[in-house]
């Protein structure tokens, strides 16, 4: 039986099985020949073997995007007093879309890389410790010294919607073409690839061009969305929300009608799957083949709405590889979000109780 330590690591092997001894320490914050220790009695143990350490490795996906330290608030009082102080409550969290999207796979039971940047920071290791104890592989990450982990720092009102964000993402223009090239093989030996539009413009048409997997985008922002947009579109499925669809289609949405026509004009620009998600309506669905409509419950206790589109790509990309049907594939995003929505964390702890991991 592997210890706790003995688990992490054999959680990173499982995600790389190429995985260097030096690589592993620099991870879990211990030494190399506590590394070796470790391996050691794994392979007495037959739990791995040999060079490159595991057996067959699962189906896994891999997620470029962003991760940074939410500090949010939530104003308690009806009333938003501009200009002055609100009684509520700040807390801060890991977040960031594509580590949203990340822990949210690993709680579905699905492998998963993840591709980003982190500061040497206090923020970049508690991203790290964190990513090691949910199991998901940073390996293809790169730490930086230069520039911060990012930061969001937004307003919620009582009802969990928005009031305003600022964010100092910057250190995300180091997700370039360049930084990408030497990690294409492993993408394009994922069973499909997420990314978020926090990356740069560049980089998202780079990936248009060389990805040659499903691929699937989640938006990010009014000011980011359009980044998706180039001459040659090369996507699987978008998940957008309402207020970035109309900043693509100018088709304002009041009702589930306007929706519907967003949905629809999504689909003409991208010609992908387009999973639009409307706060306090539903999800809208348009593929070539299928329309459909999934509705929000009407008992559910809005907390936080961050998260809940990394969670439902999370739970479309399980849908894709576990060959969900279509209909059920809907009602499972969908309570995938409920469940986001009603937690005060951007990751649920609940997510896993929706699926039965693969083992």
């Amino acid at each position: 039986m592997p210890t706790e330590r003995e688990q992490q690591i054999l959680n990173l092997i499982r995600q790389n099985p190429m995985i260097t001894q030096k690589e592993l320490a620099k991870l879990l914050g211990i030494t190399r020949p506590g590394v070796a220790s470790h391996i050691s009695r794994l392979i007495q143990e037959g739990l791995i073997s040999g060079k490159g350490y595991v057996f067959p490795r699962k189906k896994y996906v891999t997620v470029i995007g962003a991760v940074n330290m939410d500090i949010y608030g939530i104003i308690r009082e009806p009333d938003i007093i501009l200009k002055g102080s609100n009684s509520g409550y700040v807390k801060s969290q890991l977040g960031g879309i594509g580590r949203n999207i990340a822990a949210n796979l690993v709680e579905l039971g699905i492998n998963t890389n993840l591709i980003t940047v982190f500061g040497h920071d206090a923020n970049g290791e508690i991203f790290k410790n964190d990513s090691v104890k949910r199991g998901i592989n940073i390996s293809y990450s790169k730490q930086i010294s230069e520039v911060p982990t990012s930061n969001y720092v937004y307003i919620n009102d009582m009802n969990g919607d928005r009031v305003i964000g600022v964010d100092d993402m910057s250190i995300n223009n180091n997700i370039t073409p360049d930084f990408l090239k030497s990690r294409l093989p492993g993408i394009n030996a994922s069973n499909i690839v997420i990314f978020d539009t926090n990356i740069p413009s560049e980089t998202i048409d780079w990936l248009y061009q060389n990805v040659s997997v499903p691929m699937i985008a989640k938006s990010v922002s009014v000011t980011k969305v359009k980044n998706l947009i180039h001459d040659s579109i090369n996507l699987d499925s978008l998940v957008i929300n309402g207020i970035e669809g109309t900043i693509l289609t100018k088709q304002q949405i009041e009702n589930v009608d306007d929706a519907r026509n967003c949905a629809k004009e999504l689909y003409k620009i991208f010609h992908a799957q387009i999973f639009l998600y409307v706060d306090d309506l539903g999800l809208f669905t348009y593929t070539a083949d299928h329309r459909k409509t999934t509705l929000y419950s009407k008992e559910i206790n809005v907390i936080n709405t961050n998260g809940v589109g990394a969670s439902m790509a999370a739970a479309l990309t399980y849908a894709k590889l576990r060959n969900v049907p279509f209909k059920e594939a809907n009602e499972l995003i969908v309570k995938t979000g409920e469940l986001t929505m009603e937690s005060s964390e951007s990751v649920s702890e609940n997510v896993n109780s929706l699926v039965s991991a693969e083992k």
